[in-house]
């Protein structure tokens, strides 16, 4: 993981890459707590399919059946991230808040400031913009004492992503050029943390072109040295982006399937709508409308709701319309009802998910009362069906 912050990223994507298999052999490692955040770490950096997906969530399942209050909120922490990273959202936001509350009252201080700095990202691409400034204000005050800077440069790029999903790529690019010179200061050149894609989108919408090249060009340099499918497919759209109308639609296409061998539907759906968005400028409507509707029916069942607005304002310009969806009654759903109900559908008894929990039985039954309310069942068997899908 050093390696791949700051040194020969291939070189390290290849160490988790073996560490992964070595664990996924030996389950006495998966057992061991103390392995824990590693165990989660690995498959999080790699952010490929089926790269250690299995270790995610039973190495959780593990800290939560032994009640290892002082592992659980990194753990869950990193269990959010993969969530948010994924397709996932409203689960992730019950377990940042589950990991927030969790250091709270156990006075885990970074791992607070982590919780805080995760939920203002994901806040932050679902356009909930005070939340999103306030989880990121509470996380920078706790950085400045704390001086854990990796969390801060989580929170800048989570106000960075809030203003470029607003529409405002000016305060976007400030935010974006802050979080290069935190990257900068702390010597980390991993691509995965760079916003250079997200700067190069903003210096394209202000107009910036020579800046947007030489940021898109040193990103795909560092991405092309690391060699993964999640950022070479990000490199792929700042190049479309910036490209001559002959050229662009190839590099679109190649970024597409870079993107098909990760598990971030969020980025697949970003450069589909970017791609639209060129179609479109170039007179193609019926090719950016194929595109338009899969970013927008991706941005609808995330709960992307900017980016959302923004692919059905792009569609509504080839001359097509279509009404929007409403939310999905999961959102009904408080954090602490989704954690439950995902529990109890996932095979727990009331007991056990008590225990997980840190609740008593009978509070379970009163939020599960509820959950069954909102859903409209009456069953655990039609809250597994209910829930298939949101959480393994």
């Amino acid at each position: 993981m050093a390696r791949m912050l700051g040194g020969d990223a291939a070189a390290g994507a290849e160490a988790v890459n073996e560490a992964i298999k070595l664990a996924e052999a030996s389950p006495g490692l998966r057992e061991d707590l103390e392995l824990a955040p590693w165990l989660v770490m690995g498959p999080l950096f790699l952010r490929e399919t089926g790269a250690g997906r299995s270790l995610l969530e039973q190495t959780l399942r593990t800290a939560r059946d032994r009640a290892a209050v002082g592992a659980l909120p990194m753990l869950l922490n990193l269990i959010a991230r993969d969530q948010a990273a994924t397709d996932r959202w409203a689960v992730a936001e019950a377990t940042y808040r589950e990991a927030i509350d969790l250091a709270r009252e156990s006075g885990q201080q970074t791992g607070l400031a982590f919780g805080l700095s995760g939920l203002a990202w994901l806040q932050a691409r679902r356009g909930r913009e005070q939340e999103c400034r306030d989880h990121a204000a509470e996380a920078l005050r706790l950085c400045r004492e704390l001086g854990t800077r990796l969390q801060e440069i989580w929170a800048a790029a989570a106000l960075g992503d809030l203003e470029l999903g607003l529409g405002d790529a000016a305060r976007a690019a400030v935010n974006y050029e802050h979080q290069q010179r935190l990257l900068a200061e702390l010597a980390i050149t991993d691509v995965d943390l760079s916003p250079a894609a997200e700067l190069a989108e903003a210096y394209t919408r202000l107009g910036r072109d020579a800046e947007a090249r030489a940021v898109a060009a040193a990103f795909t340099a560092g991405a092309q040295a690391k060699g993964l499918p999640w950022p070479l497919a990000r490199a792929l759209r700042g190049q479309g982006l910036l490209a001559t109308d002959a050229d662009f639609p190839a590099l679109f296409d190649q970024a597409i399937r870079q993107h098909a061998q990760t598990l971030d539907v969020f980025e697949t759906a970003r450069t589909r709508l970017a791609y639209g968005e060129r179609l479109r400028r170039a007179r193609n409507r019926v090719l950016a409308r194929e595109q338009l509707r899969a970013a927008l029916d991706i941005f609808e069942r995330l709960g992307a709701g900017p980016w959302a607005d923004r692919a059905n304002a792009e569609l509504a310009a080839t001359g097509e319309t279509r009404m929007r969806r409403g939310p999905g009654t999961i959102d009904e759903l408080t954090p602490q009802e989704l954690q439950i109900a995902l529990a109890l559908a996932g095979g727990r008894t009331t007991r056990e998910t008590a225990a997980s929990m840190f609740l008593s039985p009978k509070t379970v039954e009163y939020h599960l009362r509820h959950v069954y309310q909102k859903l409209n069942i009456h069953s655990r068997d039609e809250l597994a069906r209910a829930l298939a899908g949101e959480g393994r």
